[in-house]
């Protein structure tokens, strides 16, 4: 894994290929996902732009969108339809209660787990 000259995590060094699913981050990007989608309900092009900039995780869109399925699926996110724009419609989405709850306890344990990681990495 490497990062492109702007930071983002990628796995080649060629930069055509992006990483693939066995990536270290793909375990936390399910809970960046859910982090974006609380500060601000919104639609998935705009979720990957807040990922790449924000937490510099240059995720394939096939990988944020297919995440943003399961994790509706499994009732931690919904969405709605915005027609009210210009352009096609959009997806919109929206962490629910279930979510939130859920993005608590994993960034709790994150927690837990940085402290030992630390450790391993000073000592």
């Amino acid at each position: 894994m490497y990062s492109d000259h702007r930071g983002h995590i990628n796995c080649h060094r060629g930069m055509r290929r992006k990483c693939p699913g066995n990536m270290p981050v793909r375990g936390l990007l399910h809970l960046a996902i859910l982090k974006v989608v609380k500060y601000e309900p919104t639609y998935g092009s705009e979720i990957q732009r807040i990922l790449r900039e924000k937490f510099m995780i240059d995720a394939p869109r096939a990988m944020v969108y297919g995440l943003l399925q399961r994790l509706e699926g499994h009732g931690l996110l919904i969405s709605t339809w915005d027609t009210s724009g210009s352009g096609p419609a959009r997806r919109i989405y929206r962490i629910t209660e279930e979510g939130e709850e859920y993005l608590r306890d994993a960034l709790e344990k994150l927690v837990r787990v940085k402290a030992i990681i630390d450790r391993l990495i000073s000592g």
